[in-house]
């Protein structure tokens, strides 16, 4: 509702000041020196006023921004050649005709750079102007050169024999219609653009505002058209060009209030609303805009890249902007804290990792040595009887002082020995690999064998080729032959 009420406001201000002009406009203020042209130098004043307006409320660069000054420098033109038609060159018919011609040229360049400015809002960077724009822009100025050349055909203007009382005597034609058609038809479409490209939902709801000056600007006109305006002093209340001025100004007024078109106004009341912590600076470092939360930047720290830390828990964005730079700092304060609790979790994980790692391995050498104790043991019981007989040799060897039964005894135990020793190990070969070479079994009884000569009884084994036999088979072999 503030939004509303705002708008109708600054609407109001416009007629107001189009009210005055009645007072210049209609002789009530008698039009000699020093007051003489007292309606044209106030219209003049308002049209500067506006180009000045515009300037500061626009966004400074583009087209968006060209194309509004242009608009604003066209009324102070059209201004200007309403002077020049009734004081320069009123007695002059061909020059008073060509400078009211020439009022077309503002008249329907107004339209069309609104046409322009709808078209460029909310377009990505400084996007070109589209084919479309072009098109009418054509159009526009073919229309231009037809008006200006009335005189060599009246389609516009139709006068009397000789251009007789022509600045009061005359008719419209077709062509005046056609360029009035064209220029209200160009500013309802800029308008009907400008709000479908909105996407702030209450701007569009109150879009209808723009219908009130378009409507008050349509009713001039026909007022004009049928001589119906009202008249003080044999002159009408409101002539063509400010009608056309003050309509165009009030509705881009209402465009740009309700947010249709981007201002270049409020920021200051955004900065001390916002909780953000950011700041506008000039290319100097100078802040320009900065919010109550945004801390003040040293020289270092304003000449530092986008994303640097300016403390242990803030980083500093940066971002170029026309005429300076914007900022805004991000608190990481939480962020660091969650980063520091994951990183203590992580080191955490990993310590338990490396701990259930060594477990594990704990757990495989535990059940290696199982394994291999199990492996031990059945070994120590297949070997027992060989084991005793030994201890029972080695018993009778200490016991006795005859030589030639203790060398015996030598023989037996170095023999049993052997035994033992090759049988542990194909156990333990059998234990890890399901087959054995030939070769390993051949060592075996070979070794066995050579003790066994040396025991005095003598044996052979030939080994005809290399194989790989069965563990269990291996180990059966071996022990048949010491059966045998």
């Amino acid at each position: 509702m503030n939004e509303i009420t705002t708008t109708l406001k600054r609407i109001a201000v416009y007629y107001l000041l189009l009210a005055i002009n009645v007072i210049f406009c209609a002789n009530i203020v008698a039009d000699v020196f020093p007051t003489r042209n007292l309606s044209t130098v106030y219209l003049l004043v308002l049209s500067a006023c506006l180009v000045l307006y515009y300037a500061h409320r626009v966004v400074p660069s583009g087209h968006l921004s060209f194309m509004t000054k242009a608009l604003s420098v066209m009324a102070v033109l059209l201004i200007l050649l309403r002077g020049v038609k009734y004081s320069a060159v009123s007695e002059i018919g061909v020059l008073a005709r060509l400078s009211w011609y020439l009022y077309y040229v503002p008249i329907l360049l107004i339209p069309l750079f609104l046409f322009a400015i709808s078209l460029l809002v909310s377009a990505k960077g400084n996007s070109r102007l589209p084919a479309l724009w072009f098109g009418a822009l054509g159009l526009t100025v073919a229309l231009l050169v037809l008006v200006l050349t009335n005189d060599l055909h009246h389609q516009a203007f139709v006068f009397q024999e000789g251009f007789a009382d022509w600045d009061s005597n005359y008719t419209y034609g077709w062509l005046f219609y056609v360029v009035n058609a064209w220029q209200f038809a160009l500013s309802l479409t800029s308008i009907v653009i400008l709000i479908y490209k909105c996407r702030v939902t209450t701007a569009r709801k109150n879009a209808w505002i723009i219908l009130l000056p378009f409507a008050l600007g349509i009713v001039m006109y026909a007022l004009l058209l049928t001589d119906a305006m009202p008249k003080i002093n044999g002159a009408h209340l409101i002539e063509f060009p400010e009608a056309h001025i003050f309509t165009a100004a009030a509705v881009l007024e209402c465009c740009m209030s309700l947010g249709l078109i981007p201002t270049n106004t409020d920021y200051g009341k955004m900065f001390r609303n916002l909780s953000l912590a950011a700041q506008i600076t000039d290319r100097a470092g100078t802040p320009v805009y900065s919010s109550a939360e945004a801390m003040p930047l040293t020289a270092d720290q304003f000449a530092l890249p986008d994303g640097s830390r300016i403390d242990e828990h803030t980083v500093l964005h940066k971002m170029p902007l026309s005429g300076g730079y914007g900022f805004w700092q991000d608190d990481l304060t939480n962020l660091d804290r969650l980063n520091a609790e994951l990183e203590e979790a992580k080191e955490g994980l990993m310590e338990e990792a490396e701990l259930a790692r060594l477990q594990n391995e704990l757990k495989e050498k535990q059940a290696k040595i199982e394994q291999r104790t199990k492996v031990y043991d059945a070994i120590a019981r297949r070997i027992q009887t060989q084991s005793q007989a030994i201890s029972s040799l080695a018993k009778r060897a200490r016991e006795t002082s005859d030589g030639e039964v203790r060398e015996e005894c030598r023989r037996q135990i170095t023999l049993l020995g052997a035994y033992i020793k090759r049988y542990a190990n194909l156990t333990l070969l059998a234990e890890e690999n399901d087959l054995i070479a030939s070769g390993e079994l051949g060592l075996a009884v070979s070794e066995v064998l050579r003790y066994l000569n040396y025991a005095g009884k003598p044996g052979e084994l030939v080994v005809v080729t290399e194989a790989l036999v069965p563990s269990q088979a291996a180990i059966a072999v071996f022990e048949a032959f010491e059966t045998l």
